[in-house]
């Protein structure tokens, strides 16, 4: 006679050796997996085909655990993307400052101030765009 739970606890099994470790989602996993069990035995399925057919739905636990690291890797590449924006900003801001604080001290600049206040607005504002837009879509 088929056990669900013993069926569960293989699954859990094969997706850990597979390398799905992280436990969040193979909580969520397990979740689904029986939200579909419970949805298909509700419509009359057997609950040995159900949890077939949601294993199915799944997914294989080679492929699942290839996409949480494609995720994974996205997510380090925008938190880096995003450092580098605030870098910019810093330096920019470490170049910016100087030159305003001689330009209100003599009231003229330099070629070299005015040049060094350009690049460091134009750092702080890219660095401040790129260091927003990474945040938003975190």
């Amino acid at each position: 006679m088929f056990n669900l739970e013993q069926a569960i606890s293989e699954w859990r099994r094969q997706m850990l050796s597979a390398g799905v470790r992280s436990p969040v989602p193979l909580q969520e996993l397990e979740s689904h997996l029986r939200e579909e069990i419970e949805r298909q035995a509700k419509l009359g399925v057997q609950i040995e085909q159900a949890f077939q057919n949601a294993m199915g739905k799944i997914g294989p636990a080679t492929v699942l655990d290839r996409e949480f690291k494609k995720s994974g890797a996205n997510k380090k590449k925008r938190i880096i993307v995003m450092l580098a924006g605030v870098i910019g900003v810093a330096i920019g801001m470490a170049l910016v400052m100087p030159a305003m604080a001689l330009y209100l001290n003599q009231s003229s600049l330099s070629g070299w101030d005015v040049a060094f206040l350009i690049f460091g607005a134009a750092l702080t504002l890219g660095g401040g765009k790129v260091a927003f837009s990474k945040w938003r879509a975190a």
